[in-house]
């Protein structure tokens, strides 16, 4: 006969529960080898790793958007060369075509080629990011950011917005720059232009230039032939005779040349020169000292860049006391309409894409070092991780096989005890 007693089998039965459910849980750490598999497997060092993993995880999005701002800036730096190699070029052109040797023919060649890189400057400046959004429009990225009108002027249909990501808890960087200050606002003297402003400025130049020049002169007498529009206009220019130079004002228009002649006479105590309106229109010069005459420096208001065709311009020429022409007559208007003002447009053009440029360059600068300090968080965080997460596996092993022999163990002892009788204890 065995003795029974439910209560101690009750028990047993928990004790080989709990030591099963221990072996399994040990098992399943082994296999995924993952130290904490439930928040009840360690409280405190859950609560540990949950944040470890958020901050992990946020680091991630800083390092994907450290990457992100990387290519549009590399982007951004490479089509800014590209510019600086066009605005190049075309700078080169133009001092070309102020070559004396160079005839219209020859100019003409050099115009065509420089429209032909407006085109390539003008689908620069549209270059598109790797998600198809402009990469020069601002916040309006869904839009090209430069549109040719029918006229041919170029517009920006971007705004001044200037894309940013957050590369951390507290840091942003800018991923491009807006085409309306990189592209619309180069310094001139005469105001803020276009690269697109000064490359038509350019081409007009250059096809003028057989035609004008920046100065004219006569050996005493100077003949002056006004081509002019209706409104009046007001003329700056350098007349220089025998007695000297003066820089001389004037209001004129087609039909009114009087306040040419009468300026140029209220400074003939500086010149020496004293000027007729004669009965054809035209204005003649005549040195006191029969020395020489020279008119240069002109100046037009509101002629700013130079124009494709001349509304206002000046024929001077020499001609002898009977009013016999003796020399061909040189054309003088807006200095403006000059090749060498172009050429030092393009300068400011070229050293404004540089300092574009250098605030890509800054802003890749930052975003690399904030990707180094990134990359040390993440290092330590993911140490972090590892040591609350990973598993000790020789640690485990050696619980498990302890489990198990226990577990043995126990169920030896049981079976033992359960087959004892009363004789067993009557011995």
């Amino acid at each position: 006969m065995q003795i029974s007693n439910k209560l101690f089998n009750q028990q047993q039965l928990g004790n080989f529960g709990r030591l099963n459910k221990d072996i399994q849980q040990l098992q399943s750490k082994i296999a995924s080898g993952k130290n904490i598999l439930k928040a009840s497997d360690d409280p405190l060092g859950a609560i540990q790793l949950s944040a470890a993993k958020e901050q992990k995880e946020l680091l991630g999005k800083f390092s994907s958007n450290v990457a992100a701002a990387q290519v549009r800036l590399e982007q951004a730096n490479s089509v800014m060369g590209e510019i600086t190699n066009v605005l190049t070029r075309m700078s080169e052109l133009t001092t070309m075509a102020g070559n004396g040797a160079y005839d219209a023919f020859n100019r003409e060649a050099i115009a065509r080629e420089m429209e032909q890189l407006k085109d390539v400057l003008l689908s620069q400046v549209n270059t598109k990011d790797t998600r198809g959004q402009s990469l020069f429009s601002g916040f309006n990225s869904n839009v090209e950011a430069f549109s040719r009108n029918k006229d041919g002027t170029v517009i920006y249909n971007g705004d001044r917005g200037v894309q940013s990501l957050q590369i951390s808890e507290n840091m942003t960087v800018n991923t491009s720059i807006d085409g309306g200050t990189a592209f619309m606002k180069v310094q001139t003297p005469d105001g803020n232009r276009s690269l697109f402003d000064i490359a038509d400025s350019a081409v007009n130049a250059i096809r003028s230039a057989t035609a004008v020049t920046s100065f004219g002169t006569a050996a005493s007498i100077a003949n002056l032939d006004f081509t002019l529009p209706n409104q009046l206009q007001n003329w700056t220019f350098n007349l220089e005779g025998s007695a000297g130079t003066a820089s001389i004002t004037a209001s004129v228009s087609d039909q009114n040349l009087q306040g040419f002649v009468d300026e140029v006479n209220a400074a003939s105590v500086q010149t020496g020169i004293l000027a007729t309106l004669e009965a054809d229109g035209t204005v003649t010069l005549n040195d006191a000292s029969s020395g020489e005459i020279k008119m240069s420096k002109v100046s037009i208001e509101g002629y700013e860049f130079s124009n494709e065709t001349l509304v206002s311009y000046v024929d001077l020429k020499a001609v002898d006391g009977a009013g016999t022409t003796i020399t061909n007559p040189v054309r003088l208007t807006d200095t403006g309409q000059l090749i060498r003002e172009s050429m030092a447009n393009f300068d400011n053009a070229i050293a404004n894409i540089g300092n574009q440029k250098a605030y890509i360059g800054a802003h890749a600068g930052k975003a690399q070092m904030q990707l180094d300090t990134i990359r040390a968080r993440e290092l330590v965080v993911t140490s972090q991780v590892m040591n609350l997460e990973d598993a000790d596996l020789t640690k485990l092993v050696t619980e498990l096989q302890t489990q198990m022999v226990t577990r043995d163990a126990a169920h030896q002892a049981f079976a033992k005890i359960g087959q004892q009788s009363l004789f067993d204890f009557l011995r």
